[in-house]
């Protein structure tokens, strides 16, 4: 005689909740919410966490974003984001302010400003060490990577004695 055993087993596991990057935003709203414009993730400071709903719909200035601490409340972009003028923070698009801040790290280029919560950072070519634009930006001292092309080339100084200067765009040559 043989026996045949079937045992089943459920299992329930949780998740803490990540909210959808910006490109799945409205897939997530439209099969969580009935109105998917009130859809929001937000970061909830009491749980340490994020919480979705579909009551909301609401924007801020820029510069910052909402987060959840008992009601909706403001809060300023991270250091690493920035959330420009005249552009909105909708609480139906992202939980964090749009853009990530550029960065500095091509050969050549050196931060010249970190910008704050609605400007993006900007840069400058190392002219201590040799290094000046290839393409000019708008502003002769810095460029800002999000807007124009930040590319540095070695420039070099016709008398090993020359140095490049800050503005080195009408005396690029100073005697060291």
């Amino acid at each position: 005689m043989m026996f045949k055993f079937l045992i089943m087993v459920h299992v329930c596991a949780g998740f803490p909740l990540k909210c959808p990057e910006p490109a799945q935003w409205s897939t997530r709203a439209r099969g969580h919410c009935p109105d998917p414009s009130k859809y929001f993730c937000l970061k909830n400071d009491h749980i340490n966490g994020f919480s979705e709903n579909c009551t909301v719909f609401d924007f801020l200035q820029p510069g910052r974003k909402h987060v959840l601490r008992g009601g909706l409340d403001a809060d300023i972009c991270s250091s690493e984001r920035y959330q420009p003028w005249p552009i909105t923070f909708y609480t139906n698009v992202s939980t964090n302010c749009i853009f990530r801040k550029s960065a500095c790290n091509e050969e050549g280029l050196v931060v010249y400003d970190n910008g704050n919560r609605s400007t993006d950072i900007t840069c400058r070519c190392d002219y201590t060490r040799g290094y000046d634009f290839i393409v000019k930006p708008r502003n002769r001292c810095f460029c800002v990577p999000s807007e124009e092309d930040c590319s540095c080339h070695l420039k070099m100084c016709p008398k090993t004695t020359d140095k490049l200067s800050p503005g080195n765009t009408k005396f690029p040559f100073v005697k060291k």
